[in-house]
């Protein structure tokens, strides 16, 4: 059976090892056709943002910025193309793969230090023998959700702590601090629009935004992180049907990850247009696209999101913004020969988990096979002892 379990697996992994170039060809034509088509679809976002949204300022622009704002699409999509290739996906997946294991262990150390010093804390006074010390403190470190846990820790309040308690506005207070918010949040946007600029071009360039504090993310898992593993992100594709899978889920993360770098960059020379309702941060994109946050109806690669601004601006603020944010499945509803190429990796990507089922099956067959017969051996080894004293 040990035999048979080995040479099941050798079997799967010579089929995948001939099935591995054909899907590595698949690949390499969506993208093909991607690249075709991009320019297009950005095009179209644009001219329905320009045109539906905000008709009124394109008709102020002067002819020489509507051209020039033409011409910088052009290569922005052109620059974004350059680097939507299966070798360029996987390098952008290898770079993301070493900045979230050293973020990781950065968290874990962090976590490590907190639980050291609070053991490290002051200890109470040794009370008689006999007594019994009725605390109420929690069971953990009040050290531990302070410094190990930031997203428990609670920020020093000023002044009264309940807002009923402080005194109401009039309606001139009330007007003017409107007014300032309203003020402020025009100069972030502003601001965006001058200082974001050339970082648009290097996140195109170079596919990675810089990293979060490790506060805002941290997680309490003093978990060991697991050891890099080059193959999920090399640029050919493993033998393994199971890392196969893997890979081809740190393909998608990168291309994802690439087309939002391209929206947020399109969006960065529409806010300089005034042609945008807003410059949306990075994170919000990326949790649009995980499912975190609920979007609203839009056309095609277009984002439409609440503003909770109401009762901040007055009932004159607006209630949602409109924005560029390309996805996958809006280029393939637009193009039908990339819905096409997107059927056919679907295809694959079910064979490809049905003999990563096989495969996991058979290890643990064998693995079930290697651990009986080292019991085997222990407990023959154990009982040879026994039989020498008689």
């Amino acid at each position: 059976m040990r035999e048979e379990a080995q040479r099941q697996i050798e079997l799967l992994l010579q089929q995948q090892e001939e099935l591995a170039p054909e899907l590595y060809r698949d690949l390499a034509l969506y993208l093909q056709v991607l690249r075709e088509g991009l320019l297009q679809s950005v095009q179209q976002a644009c001219f329905h943002l320009a045109t539906q949204v905000v008709p009124e300022r394109y008709n102020q622009l002067p002819p020489e910025r509507r051209q020039a704002f033409q011409q910088r699409l052009q290569e922005l999509v052109k620059r974004t193309a350059s680097l939507l290739t299966v070798e360029q996906l996987m390098g952008l997946a290898a770079q993301q793969q070493r900045r979230d294991h050293r973020r990781q262990r950065v968290q874990q150390q962090r976590m490590l230090d907190a639980l050291l010093q609070g053991d490290e804390a002051e200890r109470p006074e040794p009370q008689p023998v006999g007594s019994v010390n009725l605390s109420m403190d929690l069971p953990i470190s009040a050290d531990l959700l302070d410094r190990g846990l930031p997203v428990l820790a609670q920020p020093e309040h000023q002044g009264s702590a309940n807002p009923v308690e402080q005194a109401p506005l009039d309606g001139t207070e009330g007007q003017e601090q409107a007014n300032a918010e309203q003020q402020l949040l025009q100069s972030l946007f502003q601001m965006a629009s001058e200082g974001l600029q050339q970082g648009s071009l290097d996140a195109i360039d170079q596919g990675s935004e810089p990293e979060p504090p490790a506060d805002a993310t941290a997680t309490f898992s003093l978990t060991p992180s697991a050891e890099l593993d080059s193959r999920v992100t090399a640029a050919s594709l493993p033998r393994d049907p199971l890392l196969q899978l893997r890979w081809w889920s740190h393909f998608d993360r990168s291309l994802r990850r690439r087309l939002r770098n391209l929206s947020h960059a399109v969006n960065v020379e529409m806010l300089r247009l005034g042609l945008a309702q807003g410059l949306l941060p990075m994170n919000l994109l990326d949790a649009v696209l995980d499912g975190q946050v609920e979007a609203l109806p839009a056309p095609a690669n277009l984002l439409r999101v609440p503003l909770p601004l109401g009762q901040i601006l007055g009932p004159a603020a607006p209630t949602e913004v409109l924005t560029l944010l390309l996805r996958n499945t809006d280029l393939e509803y637009e193009q039908p020969r990339l819905r096409t190429c997107r059927k056919r990796l679907e295809q694959r990507r079910r064979g490809l988990r049905t003999m990563a089922k096989r495969y996991r099956s058979w290890q643990r067959r064998l693995s079930a096979f290697e651990a009986e017969d080292l019991w085997f051996q222990d407990h023959a080894h154990n009982q040879r002892p026994a039989v020498d004293q008689a």
